[in-house]
Protein backbone atom coordinates (compact mmCIF):
# COMPACT_ATOMS: atom_id res chain seq x y z
CA UNK A 1 0.00 0.00 0.00
CA UNK A 2 1.09 3.57 -0.59
CA UNK A 3 1.60 6.25 2.03
CA UNK A 4 -0.86 8.97 2.93
CA UNK A 5 0.68 12.22 1.72
CA UNK A 6 0.40 15.07 4.22
CA UNK A 7 3.42 17.10 3.02
CA UNK A 8 5.58 17.08 -0.11
CA UNK A 9 7.23 13.65 -0.37
CA UNK A 10 11.03 13.53 -0.16
CA UNK A 11 12.87 13.81 -3.46
CA UNK A 12 15.27 10.90 -3.84
CA UNK A 13 18.32 10.31 -6.04
CA UNK A 14 19.59 6.75 -6.30
CA UNK A 15 23.13 6.32 -7.63
CA UNK A 16 23.67 3.05 -9.48
CA UNK A 17 21.38 0.72 -11.43
CA UNK A 18 22.68 -2.66 -10.37
CA UNK A 19 20.67 -5.10 -8.30
CA UNK A 20 20.61 -2.62 -5.40
CA UNK A 21 19.44 0.33 -7.46
CA UNK A 22 16.73 -1.73 -9.13
CA UNK A 23 15.48 -3.00 -5.77
CA UNK A 24 15.43 0.53 -4.37
CA UNK A 25 13.37 1.74 -7.33
CA UNK A 26 10.85 -1.08 -6.93
CA UNK A 27 10.56 -0.53 -3.17
CA UNK A 28 10.02 3.21 -3.59
CA UNK A 29 7.35 2.68 -6.22
CA UNK A 30 5.51 0.05 -4.18
CA UNK A 31 5.51 2.39 -1.17
CA UNK A 32 3.99 5.24 -3.16
CA UNK A 33 7.12 7.38 -3.55
CA UNK A 34 7.44 8.49 -7.15
CA UNK A 35 9.64 11.59 -6.93
CA UNK A 36 12.91 9.78 -7.52
CA UNK A 37 15.48 9.15 -10.21
CA UNK A 38 18.12 6.44 -10.61
CA UNK A 39 21.35 7.67 -12.19
CA UNK A 40 23.61 5.10 -13.86
CA UNK A 41 26.94 5.68 -15.61
CA UNK A 42 26.50 2.72 -17.97
CA UNK A 43 24.04 2.55 -20.85
CA UNK A 44 21.67 0.14 -19.12
CA UNK A 45 20.80 -1.53 -15.85
CA UNK A 46 22.68 -4.45 -14.35
CA UNK A 47 25.66 -2.93 -12.56
CA UNK A 48 28.42 -5.49 -12.19
CA UNK A 49 26.41 -7.91 -14.33
CA UNK A 50 26.49 -5.45 -17.22
CA UNK A 51 30.14 -4.40 -17.13
CA UNK A 52 31.48 -7.89 -16.40
CA UNK A 53 30.91 -9.86 -19.60
CA UNK A 54 34.20 -11.74 -19.75
CA UNK A 55 34.22 -15.38 -20.94
CA UNK A 56 32.76 -17.75 -18.36
CA UNK A 57 31.18 -15.06 -16.20
CA UNK A 58 28.46 -16.49 -13.95
CA UNK A 59 27.25 -16.39 -10.34
CA UNK A 60 28.82 -18.40 -7.52
CA UNK A 61 25.54 -18.66 -5.60
CA UNK A 62 22.64 -20.88 -6.65
CA UNK A 63 20.37 -18.95 -9.03
CA UNK A 64 17.32 -19.71 -6.88
CA UNK A 65 18.61 -17.44 -4.13
CA UNK A 66 20.78 -15.13 -6.22
CA UNK A 67 17.58 -13.56 -7.47
CA UNK A 68 15.41 -10.67 -6.41
CA UNK A 69 13.33 -11.64 -3.35
CA UNK A 70 10.20 -10.06 -4.83
CA UNK A 71 10.56 -11.50 -8.34
CA UNK A 72 10.12 -15.22 -8.97
CA UNK A 73 11.86 -16.63 -12.04
CA UNK A 74 12.85 -19.90 -13.69
CA UNK A 75 16.57 -19.88 -14.50
CA UNK A 76 17.99 -22.38 -16.97
CA UNK A 77 21.04 -23.25 -14.86
CA UNK A 78 21.90 -24.01 -11.26
CA UNK A 79 24.16 -20.94 -11.45
CA UNK A 80 23.04 -18.30 -13.94
CA UNK A 81 25.49 -17.06 -16.53
CA UNK A 82 25.96 -13.34 -17.05
CA UNK A 83 23.74 -12.88 -20.14
CA UNK A 84 20.77 -14.62 -18.52
CA UNK A 85 21.14 -12.67 -15.29
CA UNK A 86 21.49 -9.37 -17.15
CA UNK A 87 18.29 -10.08 -19.09
CA UNK A 88 16.55 -10.90 -15.80
CA UNK A 89 17.59 -7.56 -14.30
CA UNK A 90 16.60 -5.55 -17.38
CA UNK A 91 13.20 -7.28 -17.56
CA UNK A 92 12.55 -6.33 -13.92
CA UNK A 93 12.48 -2.64 -14.84
CA UNK A 94 9.58 -3.25 -17.21
CA UNK A 95 7.70 -5.74 -15.06
CA UNK A 96 7.58 -3.24 -12.19
CA UNK A 97 7.13 -0.20 -14.46
CA UNK A 98 10.15 1.70 -13.15
CA UNK A 99 12.23 2.10 -16.32
CA UNK A 100 11.10 5.71 -16.77
CA UNK A 101 12.79 6.53 -13.44
CA UNK A 102 16.21 5.46 -14.74
CA UNK A 103 18.67 7.71 -16.54
CA UNK A 104 21.55 5.91 -18.20
CA UNK A 105 24.89 7.31 -19.29
CA UNK A 106 24.94 9.69 -16.32
CA UNK A 107 28.01 9.47 -14.10
CA UNK A 108 27.73 11.02 -10.63
CA UNK A 109 30.89 12.71 -9.37
CA UNK A 110 29.87 14.59 -6.23
CA UNK A 111 27.19 14.54 -3.54
CA UNK A 112 27.09 17.56 -1.19
CA UNK A 113 24.80 18.33 1.75
CA UNK A 114 23.57 21.88 2.47
CA UNK A 115 23.04 22.55 6.17
CA UNK A 116 20.75 25.51 5.51
CA UNK A 117 18.30 23.89 3.12
CA UNK A 118 18.72 20.31 4.42
CA UNK A 119 19.12 19.08 0.86
CA UNK A 120 21.76 17.35 -1.22
CA UNK A 121 23.15 18.59 -4.52
CA UNK A 122 24.17 15.75 -6.80
CA UNK A 123 26.63 16.82 -9.49
CA UNK A 124 27.20 14.72 -12.60
CA UNK A 125 30.24 14.45 -14.86
CA UNK A 126 28.63 16.71 -17.47
CA UNK A 127 28.02 19.46 -14.91
CA UNK A 128 24.32 18.84 -14.25
CA UNK A 129 23.16 19.58 -10.69
CA UNK A 130 20.19 17.82 -9.13
CA UNK A 131 18.75 18.93 -5.81
CA UNK A 132 17.13 16.30 -3.61
CA UNK A 133 16.28 15.50 -0.02
CA UNK A 134 17.66 11.96 0.14
CA UNK A 135 20.49 10.12 -1.60
CA UNK A 136 20.82 6.34 -1.81
CA UNK A 137 24.18 5.02 -2.96
CA UNK A 138 23.84 1.70 -4.79
CA UNK A 139 27.28 1.68 -6.41
CA UNK A 140 28.23 -1.56 -4.65
CA UNK A 141 31.61 -3.01 -3.71
CA UNK A 142 32.81 -4.25 -7.07
CA UNK A 143 32.48 -1.23 -9.32
CA UNK A 144 35.94 0.37 -9.26
CA UNK A 145 38.71 -1.92 -10.65
CA UNK A 146 42.23 -1.78 -9.29
CA UNK A 147 44.69 -0.34 -11.83
CA UNK A 148 47.80 -2.33 -12.79
CA UNK A 149 50.35 -1.61 -10.02
CA UNK A 150 53.47 -2.88 -11.81
CA UNK A 151 56.42 -0.80 -12.98
CA UNK A 152 56.56 -0.60 -16.76
CA UNK A 153 52.88 -1.34 -17.33
CA UNK A 154 52.53 1.76 -19.50
CA UNK A 155 55.29 0.55 -21.82
CA UNK A 156 53.62 -2.75 -22.74
CA UNK A 157 53.11 -2.90 -26.52
CA UNK A 158 50.48 -5.63 -26.48
CA UNK A 159 46.96 -5.41 -25.04
CA UNK A 160 46.38 -5.12 -21.31
CA UNK A 161 42.96 -4.88 -19.67
CA UNK A 162 41.10 -5.61 -16.45
CA UNK A 163 38.54 -8.41 -16.42
CA UNK A 164 35.77 -5.82 -16.02
CA UNK A 165 36.95 -4.00 -19.17
CA UNK A 166 36.96 -6.96 -21.54
CA UNK A 167 37.29 -5.50 -25.06
CA UNK A 168 34.59 -6.42 -27.56
CA UNK A 169 37.14 -6.77 -30.35
CA UNK A 170 39.81 -8.82 -28.58
CA UNK A 171 40.86 -12.02 -30.34
CA UNK A 172 42.96 -14.40 -28.26
CA UNK A 173 43.30 -17.09 -30.93
CA UNK A 174 46.88 -18.27 -31.17
CA UNK A 175 48.07 -15.61 -28.74
CA UNK A 176 50.37 -15.82 -25.74
CA UNK A 177 48.25 -14.66 -22.80
CA UNK A 178 48.98 -13.89 -19.15
CA UNK A 179 46.19 -13.92 -16.56
CA UNK A 180 47.31 -12.22 -13.36
CA UNK A 181 45.38 -13.52 -10.36
CA UNK A 182 43.63 -16.72 -9.30
CA UNK A 183 40.49 -15.34 -7.68
CA UNK A 184 36.86 -15.84 -8.67
CA UNK A 185 37.08 -14.07 -12.05
CA UNK A 186 40.33 -15.75 -13.08
CA UNK A 187 38.92 -19.17 -12.15
CA UNK A 188 36.13 -18.57 -14.68
CA UNK A 189 38.23 -16.96 -17.41
CA UNK A 190 41.17 -19.38 -17.49
CA UNK A 191 39.12 -22.48 -18.44
CA UNK A 192 37.07 -20.45 -20.92
CA UNK A 193 40.02 -19.22 -22.98
CA UNK A 194 42.50 -22.11 -22.65
CA UNK A 195 41.25 -23.81 -25.81
CA UNK A 196 41.84 -20.84 -28.08
CA UNK A 197 45.14 -19.39 -26.86
CA UNK A 198 48.57 -20.62 -27.90
CA UNK A 199 50.05 -20.31 -24.42
CA UNK A 200 48.44 -19.28 -21.14
CA UNK A 201 50.41 -18.16 -18.10
CA UNK A 202 48.48 -17.92 -14.83
CA UNK A 203 50.27 -15.77 -12.25
CA UNK A 204 49.48 -16.61 -8.64
CA UNK A 205 50.59 -14.47 -5.73
CA UNK A 206 48.85 -16.74 -3.24
CA UNK A 207 46.60 -19.79 -3.80
CA UNK A 208 42.94 -19.76 -2.86
CA UNK A 209 40.86 -22.45 -1.22
CA UNK A 210 38.95 -24.17 -4.03
CA UNK A 211 35.89 -26.42 -3.83
CA UNK A 212 33.83 -28.04 -6.61
CA UNK A 213 30.89 -25.94 -7.72
CA UNK A 214 28.65 -28.61 -9.33
CA UNK A 215 27.09 -26.07 -11.69
CA UNK A 216 25.13 -27.32 -14.70
CA UNK A 217 22.22 -26.67 -17.01
CA UNK A 218 18.85 -27.93 -15.81
CA UNK A 219 17.40 -30.83 -17.79
CA UNK A 220 14.08 -30.42 -19.56
CA UNK A 221 12.44 -32.55 -16.87
CA UNK A 222 13.88 -30.31 -14.13
CA UNK A 223 12.71 -27.18 -15.92
CA UNK A 224 9.19 -28.63 -16.14
CA UNK A 225 9.28 -29.23 -12.39
CA UNK A 226 10.62 -25.75 -11.72
CA UNK A 227 7.85 -24.24 -13.81
CA UNK A 228 5.63 -25.05 -10.82
CA UNK A 229 5.76 -22.18 -8.37
CA UNK A 230 5.50 -24.48 -5.35
CA UNK A 231 8.61 -26.38 -6.49
CA UNK A 232 10.58 -23.17 -7.00
CA UNK A 233 9.52 -21.83 -3.62
CA UNK A 234 10.39 -25.08 -1.89
CA UNK A 235 13.84 -25.13 -3.45
CA UNK A 236 14.47 -21.52 -2.56
CA UNK A 237 13.38 -21.98 1.07
CA UNK A 238 15.59 -25.03 1.43
CA UNK A 239 18.61 -23.18 0.08
CA UNK A 240 17.93 -20.09 2.23
CA UNK A 241 17.56 -22.24 5.35
CA UNK A 242 20.82 -24.01 4.57
CA UNK A 243 22.55 -20.66 4.03
CA UNK A 244 21.21 -19.23 7.31
CA UNK A 245 22.04 -22.35 9.29
CA UNK A 246 25.67 -21.99 8.24
CA UNK A 247 25.94 -18.87 10.42
CA UNK A 248 24.33 -20.17 13.58
CA UNK A 249 26.73 -22.65 15.15
CA UNK A 250 30.51 -22.67 14.72
CA UNK A 251 30.41 -21.13 11.23
CA UNK A 252 32.86 -22.10 8.52
CA UNK A 253 34.81 -18.84 8.88
CA UNK A 254 35.53 -19.54 12.56
CA UNK A 255 39.07 -20.93 12.64
CA UNK A 256 39.28 -24.59 13.71
CA UNK A 257 35.52 -24.94 14.10
CA UNK A 258 34.02 -28.25 12.99
CA UNK A 259 32.73 -26.70 9.77
CA UNK A 260 35.99 -24.87 9.13
CA UNK A 261 38.04 -28.03 9.44
CA UNK A 262 35.54 -30.03 7.36
CA UNK A 263 35.71 -27.41 4.60
CA UNK A 264 39.50 -27.49 4.69
CA UNK A 265 39.50 -31.27 4.46
CA UNK A 266 37.15 -31.22 1.46
CA UNK A 267 39.36 -28.70 -0.32
CA UNK A 268 42.52 -30.72 0.40
CA UNK A 269 40.80 -33.89 -0.80
CA UNK A 270 39.86 -32.10 -4.02
CA UNK A 271 43.51 -31.12 -4.50
CA UNK A 272 44.56 -34.73 -3.93
CA UNK A 273 41.99 -35.97 -6.43
CA UNK A 274 42.86 -33.62 -9.29
CA UNK A 275 46.64 -33.45 -8.84
CA UNK A 276 47.45 -37.02 -7.83
CA UNK A 277 49.84 -37.12 -10.79
CA UNK A 278 51.13 -33.55 -10.39
CA UNK A 279 52.63 -33.12 -6.91
CA UNK A 280 54.31 -29.90 -8.08
CA UNK A 281 50.94 -28.24 -8.82
CA UNK A 282 49.39 -29.63 -5.66
CA UNK A 283 52.14 -28.07 -3.57
CA UNK A 284 51.90 -24.73 -5.35
CA UNK A 285 48.10 -24.62 -5.01
CA UNK A 286 47.85 -25.56 -1.32
CA UNK A 287 47.06 -22.48 0.80
CA UNK A 288 49.07 -21.83 3.95
CA UNK A 289 46.40 -19.76 5.69
CA UNK A 290 43.20 -20.92 7.44
CA UNK A 291 40.29 -22.14 5.35
CA UNK A 292 37.96 -19.19 4.53
CA UNK A 293 40.79 -16.73 5.16
CA UNK A 294 39.85 -15.15 1.84
CA UNK A 295 36.99 -15.62 -0.60
CA UNK A 296 36.56 -19.32 -1.40
CA UNK A 297 36.65 -20.26 -5.08
CA UNK A 298 33.90 -22.53 -6.43
CA UNK A 299 34.70 -24.22 -9.74
CA UNK A 300 34.83 -27.65 -11.34
CA UNK A 301 37.07 -26.68 -14.24
CA UNK A 302 39.87 -24.39 -12.99
CA UNK A 303 42.12 -27.07 -11.50
CA UNK A 304 41.89 -29.45 -14.49
CA UNK A 305 42.72 -26.57 -16.86
CA UNK A 306 46.02 -25.95 -15.06
CA UNK A 307 47.15 -29.42 -16.19
CA UNK A 308 46.84 -28.61 -19.90
CA UNK A 309 50.05 -28.61 -21.92
CA UNK A 310 49.51 -25.00 -23.06
CA UNK A 311 48.84 -23.70 -19.55
CA UNK A 312 51.53 -22.86 -17.01
CA UNK A 313 50.87 -21.88 -13.40
CA UNK A 314 53.43 -19.29 -12.30
CA UNK A 315 53.40 -19.44 -8.48
CA UNK A 316 54.89 -15.98 -8.09
CA UNK A 317 53.51 -12.47 -8.09
CA UNK A 318 54.21 -10.03 -10.91
CA UNK A 319 57.03 -7.59 -10.24
CA UNK A 320 57.04 -5.66 -13.51
CA UNK A 321 56.07 -5.39 -17.15
CA UNK A 322 58.28 -4.75 -20.17
CA UNK A 323 57.40 -3.71 -23.70
CA UNK A 324 56.99 -7.35 -24.72
CA UNK A 325 56.45 -9.37 -21.58
CA UNK A 326 55.72 -9.81 -17.92
CA UNK A 327 58.27 -10.35 -15.13
CA UNK A 328 57.66 -12.42 -12.01
CA UNK A 329 59.14 -11.85 -8.55
CA UNK A 330 62.09 -14.17 -9.30
CA UNK A 331 63.10 -11.85 -12.15
CA UNK A 332 62.10 -14.27 -14.91
CA UNK A 333 60.42 -12.69 -17.95
CA UNK A 334 57.84 -14.39 -20.14
CA UNK A 335 56.98 -12.87 -23.50
CA UNK A 336 53.23 -12.37 -23.98
CA UNK A 337 50.87 -10.65 -26.39
CA UNK A 338 47.99 -10.01 -23.96
CA UNK A 339 47.87 -9.33 -20.21
CA UNK A 340 44.55 -9.83 -18.42
CA UNK A 341 44.52 -8.31 -14.95
CA UNK A 342 42.28 -10.27 -12.61
CA UNK A 343 43.52 -8.35 -9.59
CA UNK A 344 40.16 -7.31 -8.18
CA UNK A 345 38.56 -4.06 -7.12
CA UNK A 346 38.86 -1.31 -4.55
CA UNK A 347 36.36 -3.32 -2.54
CA UNK A 348 37.27 -1.95 0.89
CA UNK A 349 37.50 1.63 -0.43
CA UNK A 350 33.78 2.29 -0.45
CA UNK A 351 32.32 4.92 -2.79
CA UNK A 352 35.79 5.39 -4.26
CA UNK A 353 34.36 6.82 -7.49
CA UNK A 354 32.39 9.57 -5.68
CA UNK A 355 33.11 12.64 -3.58
CA UNK A 356 30.63 12.90 -0.72
CA UNK A 357 30.25 15.80 1.74
CA UNK A 358 27.95 15.87 4.75
CA UNK A 359 27.12 18.27 7.58
CA UNK A 360 29.58 21.14 7.87
CA UNK A 361 31.24 20.05 4.62
CA UNK A 362 32.58 16.87 6.23
CA UNK A 363 34.36 14.70 3.64
CA UNK A 364 33.17 11.09 3.85
CA UNK A 365 36.49 9.69 2.62
CA UNK A 366 38.35 11.71 5.21
CA UNK A 367 36.00 10.32 7.86
CA UNK A 368 36.83 6.86 6.53
CA UNK A 369 40.57 7.51 6.37
CA UNK A 370 41.28 4.70 8.86
CA UNK A 371 38.71 2.35 7.27
CA UNK A 372 35.10 2.51 6.12
CA UNK A 373 32.34 1.95 8.65
CA UNK A 374 28.61 2.52 8.97
CA UNK A 375 25.71 1.66 11.25
CA UNK A 376 24.44 -1.69 10.04
CA UNK A 377 26.22 -0.99 6.77
CA UNK A 378 23.58 1.56 5.86
CA UNK A 379 24.04 5.00 7.46
CA UNK A 380 26.96 7.15 8.66
CA UNK A 381 26.96 9.88 11.37
CA UNK A 382 27.22 13.46 10.02
CA UNK A 383 25.71 12.36 6.70
CA UNK A 384 21.96 12.86 7.15
CA UNK A 385 19.53 11.34 4.63
CA UNK A 386 22.36 9.37 3.01
CA UNK A 387 21.93 5.61 2.71
CA UNK A 388 24.35 2.98 1.46
CA UNK A 389 23.17 -0.25 -0.11
CA UNK A 390 25.84 -2.94 0.20
CA UNK A 391 27.75 -0.61 2.51
CA UNK A 392 30.56 -1.49 4.95
CA UNK A 393 30.25 -4.87 6.71
CA UNK A 394 27.28 -6.21 4.75
CA UNK A 395 29.08 -8.68 2.48
CA UNK A 396 28.32 -12.28 3.33
CA UNK A 397 25.16 -11.61 5.34
CA UNK A 398 23.18 -13.61 2.80
CA UNK A 399 22.75 -13.57 -0.96
CA UNK A 400 23.28 -9.86 -1.57
CA UNK A 401 19.86 -9.42 -3.18
CA UNK A 402 18.23 -10.08 0.21
CA UNK A 403 20.53 -7.61 1.95
CA UNK A 404 19.58 -4.97 -0.63
CA UNK A 405 15.89 -5.66 -0.02
CA UNK A 406 16.24 -5.28 3.77
CA UNK A 407 18.26 -2.08 3.46
CA UNK A 408 15.78 -0.65 0.94
CA UNK A 409 12.97 -1.36 3.41
CA UNK A 410 14.96 0.60 6.03
CA UNK A 411 15.19 3.57 3.66
CA UNK A 412 11.47 3.47 2.85
CA UNK A 413 10.59 3.33 6.56
CA UNK A 414 12.61 6.49 7.16
CA UNK A 415 11.01 8.23 4.18
CA UNK A 416 7.57 7.44 5.59
CA UNK A 417 8.74 8.82 8.92
CA UNK A 418 9.87 12.07 7.29
CA UNK A 419 6.56 12.37 5.45
CA UNK A 420 4.53 11.64 8.57
CA UNK A 421 6.40 13.92 11.00
CA UNK A 422 7.58 16.67 8.65
CA UNK A 423 11.22 16.40 9.76
CA UNK A 424 13.84 17.51 7.25
CA UNK A 425 16.50 14.97 8.03
CA UNK A 426 17.24 11.73 9.83
CA UNK A 427 20.77 10.92 10.92
CA UNK A 428 22.28 8.00 12.82
CA UNK A 429 23.80 8.76 16.23
CA UNK A 430 27.59 8.63 16.56
CA UNK A 431 27.36 6.94 19.95
CA UNK A 432 25.29 4.07 18.57
CA UNK A 433 27.53 3.73 15.52
CA UNK A 434 30.68 3.66 17.62
CA UNK A 435 29.32 1.01 20.00
CA UNK A 436 27.98 -1.10 17.16
CA UNK A 437 31.27 -1.10 15.26
CA UNK A 438 33.31 -1.79 18.38
CA UNK A 439 31.32 -4.96 19.06
CA UNK A 440 31.33 -5.88 15.37
CA UNK A 441 35.11 -5.57 14.99
CA UNK A 442 35.71 -7.56 18.16
CA UNK A 443 33.64 -10.41 16.76
CA UNK A 444 35.21 -10.18 13.31
CA UNK A 445 38.74 -10.26 14.73
CA UNK A 446 38.16 -13.87 15.78
CA UNK A 447 37.40 -15.09 12.25
CA UNK A 448 39.61 -16.61 9.57
CA UNK A 449 39.08 -13.40 7.61
CA UNK A 450 41.36 -11.59 10.04
CA UNK A 451 44.18 -14.05 9.28
CA UNK A 452 44.04 -14.00 5.49
CA UNK A 453 45.53 -11.68 2.87
CA UNK A 454 42.22 -10.53 1.39
CA UNK A 455 40.19 -7.58 0.13
CA UNK A 456 38.05 -7.56 3.29
CA UNK A 457 40.37 -5.28 5.28
CA UNK A 458 40.77 -1.55 5.74
CA UNK A 459 44.10 0.29 5.98
CA UNK A 460 44.59 -0.68 9.63
CA UNK A 461 43.75 -4.32 9.16
CA UNK A 462 40.17 -4.22 10.44
CA UNK A 463 37.51 -6.16 8.52
CA UNK A 464 35.45 -3.52 6.70
CA UNK A 465 33.49 -5.57 4.17
CA UNK A 466 32.19 -8.65 6.01
CA UNK A 467 29.15 -9.50 8.14
CA UNK A 468 29.25 -12.70 10.17
CA UNK A 469 25.81 -13.30 11.66
CA UNK A 470 23.43 -14.12 8.82
CA UNK A 471 20.37 -12.47 7.31
CA UNK A 472 17.94 -12.99 10.19
CA UNK A 473 20.11 -11.16 12.72
CA UNK A 474 20.92 -8.43 10.22
CA UNK A 475 17.24 -7.92 9.36
CA UNK A 476 16.16 -7.83 13.02
CA UNK A 477 18.81 -5.27 13.91
CA UNK A 478 17.80 -3.05 10.99
CA UNK A 479 14.16 -3.20 12.07
CA UNK A 480 14.59 -2.88 15.85
CA UNK A 481 17.38 -0.28 15.99
CA UNK A 482 16.31 2.06 13.21
CA UNK A 483 14.33 4.44 15.44
CA UNK A 484 16.37 4.48 18.69
CA UNK A 485 19.69 4.83 16.80
CA UNK A 486 18.69 7.93 14.85
CA UNK A 487 18.17 11.67 15.35
CA UNK A 488 15.41 13.73 13.70
CA UNK A 489 16.13 17.30 12.72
Amino acid sequence: MGVKVSSPPPRVVVVGAGLGGVTMAVKLTKAGFHDFVVLEAEEGAGGTWRVNDYPGCEVDVDSAIYSLPYRDHVFTRTHAKQPELLDYIEETLDIYHVRERFRFGVRVEEIRWDDQTCTYTVRTADGERLECDVVVSAVGMLSDPKPPPWPGAATFQGRMFHTQKWPKDVDLSGRRVAVVGVGASAAQIVPSIADEVKQLYVFQREPGWVLPKHDRDFSEAELRELSKRSKRLGRKLKLMAKNEWAYLYHPVFQVNSKRNLAGRDRALAYLDEVFADRPDLKAALTPQYPFSGKRRILTDVFYPTLKRTNVELVPHEVSGVTATGIVDSTGYEREVDVIITAIGYKASDYLSSLRVYGRGGRDLHEKWRDGAFAFLGTTVPEFPNLYLLYGPNTNGAAPITYVHERQAAYVVANLKRMLRTGVKSIEVKSSWTDRYNKVLQRRLSRTAWAQGNNYFKGPKGQIVTQWRDGLVVFSLLLKLLRRPASIER
